[in-house]
């Protein structure tokens, strides 16, 4: 159960502190003065989405922090313990900030948790019903998860294969849907991936091919220029008599008859004679070049032919020979790779077959379970419809089956449908039930799963809008009944409902230095009786109001022993 509350600067909150206990408690006060607002903040401990419009004017965080006290049967512990958070003595604290940069920060025990982690412990800790919670029981397509909810644990276990297998089948469907989609995309993708084979594989490519064939191209095309260039470079370097190599050939020797009587002509002679062998080595280069030299005009054609062949493969593929290669290499892979079984899609359709064919026989089970919980769940409501004076009203469960078309539930479509007198024929609850009617319908639903709720703290925020007079203490009897199995926080209006709380805190709405705060006081027997007066009175409260509080007070002192 919530033990204490703490928060800061949350809406119109400066700094509250709560301290609570089990049993029911009240929290009234004006329209506006926050009773609402420390519902949110308790949201927020619990997962609740946030959001920076929280945070108090002129203040730049806010932080909202919780001590829980958990049963030792609950499913929390076994959740901190798969995110390593420990829990001495059945005691959660769980802290929440929120900054004007939208940072989030949460701790449970200390530890830094996302916000899914606040969830999934949240939904053991708190449940809170307002104005959401009447949405959720008009809206029919949630009405088949309220009725499982009144199930027992055999078709908790079913209804869990029977979502894994429906997942299966959904996922098996798809795949199928796929296949059968692309199909015909298929066939054309294999077949142009073996044109591209085959158009790349059949050029036979080589690593830089073309640039070597380039080479050669120039060498043939240019073959009169070149052979004129090297023959008369050979004939200058060459010639008897006249050539460069000669000439330097008698320079060296004139050096070498000197050298010997300066060092200098020493290096002289050296440089020159190197330079000698070298223009030798280059005038042998030059010879053999001459001699290799080989004009033919058929290989300069298939040359030319071959390049535009690679050209081409280039503008597809490239554009360069290597990526060229390397897609060919990728289309023979991705081919390689392609499911081209035939029998795939008839194997999917005899597998998709088989797992309707279960589905629909774990649906029936489902179904005739659900019925029977329906059967249950109808008295239980008309009785508790009866303790909260609708008498002539009849609750019922209409089915209607899918058939065939299965649903992630089953094959079951449910409808929760009302009539609040004698002789009317039911119709949906969307359309029968008014604003009070519909707050002691859902207060009937929560009188009956109390006892199995796993939840710690239950919050009903004017829960009992559009009712007064008798029928308001008939909800605030059914709600203290809650909180003998559950604590119960009860925001009302009414006094016939907070006098039945076991305790009951006033909220009010101040200004302290031009600024907008929110006060909670824990009332004595003294100011219970002045508070429910104002709630008689509504404005002007007299002895009169004072000794009808009072009244008020100790008949719901005589309900709660008659209820225990």
């Amino acid at each position: 159960m919530l033990k204490k509350l703490i928060i800061n600067n949350f809406a119109i909150i400066n700094k509250l502190q709560i301290d609570f206990k089990s049993g029911m408690t009240a929290l009234t006060g004006e329209t506006g003065a926050g009773k609402s607002i420390i519902i949110d903040a308790l949201g927020l401990l619990v997962g609740s989405r946030s959001s920076i419009d929280f945070i108090r004017t002129g203040q730049e965080q806010l932080n909202v922090q919780g001590l829980f006290e958990v049963k030792s049967s609950s499913p929390i512990f076994a959740i901190l313990t798969e995110y390593g958070i420990n829990c001495d003595d059945n005691q959660i604290i769980i802290k929440r900030e929120i900054n004007r940069k939208g940072r989030n920060v949460c701790r449970i025990n200390n530890e830094l948790v996302k916000t899914n982690v606040l969830r999934q412990v949240g939904k053991f800790l708190v449940e809170i019903h307002g104005q959401n919670q009447q949405q959720e029981l008009l809206d029919e397509d949630n009405h088949i998860n309220i009725l499982d909810r009144f199930a027992d644990d055999k078709f908790q276990n079913d209804l869990l294969t029977y979502s894994k297998l429906f997942t299966a089948y959904q996922e098996k469907k798809s795949r199928l849907r796929t296949i059968q989609k692309n199909s015909q995309n298929l066939v054309q993708r294999i077949d142009m991936l073996k044109f591209q084979i085959e158009d790349i594989d059949s050029a036979k490519i080589t690593a830089g091919e073309d640039d070597q064939l380039e080479d050669e191209k120039n060498q043939l095309s240019n073959f009169e220029k070149i052979s004129s260039a090297l023959q008369e470079s050979y004939q200058g370097l060459s010639e008897n008599n006249v050539g460069v190599v000669d000439a330097l050939g008698n320079v060296r020797d004139q050096l070498e008859e000197i050298m010997d009587f300066d060092k200098s002509y020493q290096e002289l002679y050296d440089s020159v004679n190197g330079a000698y062998y070298q223009l030798q080595d280059n005038a042998a280069t030059i010879a053999d070049a001459i001699e290799n030299l080989d004009f033919d005009e058929n290989r300069l054609d298939n040359i030319q032919k071959r390049l535009i062949t690679l050209d081409n493969l280039k503008k597809k593929y490239g554009p360069t020979l290597d990526e060229v290669i390397e897609f060919g290499q990728n289309a023979h892979d991705e081919l390689s790779k392609i499911d081209i079984d035939d029998d795939t899609e008839q194997k999917l359709e005899t597998e998709i077959a088989a797992q309707q064919k279960e589905l629909l026989n774990l649906g029936k089970e489902l179904s005739k379970a659900r019925h029977q919980t329906a059967t249950n769940l109808e008295k239980s409501i008309n009785h508790q419809l009866k303790d909260l004076y609708m008498p002539n009203a009849r609750f019922s469960v209409a089915f209607k089956s899918l058939d065939e078309d299965l649903s992630s539930k089953g094959i079951d479509q449910i409808q929760f449908n009302l009539k609040t007198n004698v002789g009317e024929d039911y119709k949906p609850l969307v359309k029968v039930a008014s604003g009070g009617e519909l707050s002691r319908v859902i207060l009937a639903f929560e009188a009956i799963i109390a006892e199995k709720m796993n939840v710690e703290t239950i919050v009903f925020d004017e829960i009992d809008t559009g009712v007064s007079g008798r029928v308001a203490q008939a909800i605030g009897d059914k709600i203290y009944k809650v909180s003998q199995f559950l604590q119960v926080l009860c925001i009302t209006h009414l006094p016939q409902v907070a006098a039945m709380s076991d305790i009951q805190f006033e909220i009010k709405k101040e200004t302290v230095k031009d600024k907008t705060e929110t006060k909670v006081s824990l009332l004595n027997d003294l100011q219970r009786i002045e508070a429910i007066s104002l709630m008689l009175a509504g404005t002007k409260v007299t002895d009169l109001t004072r000794e009808h509080a009072q009244e008020l007070l100790e008949l719901a002192e005589g309900e709660q022993k008659r209820l225990d």
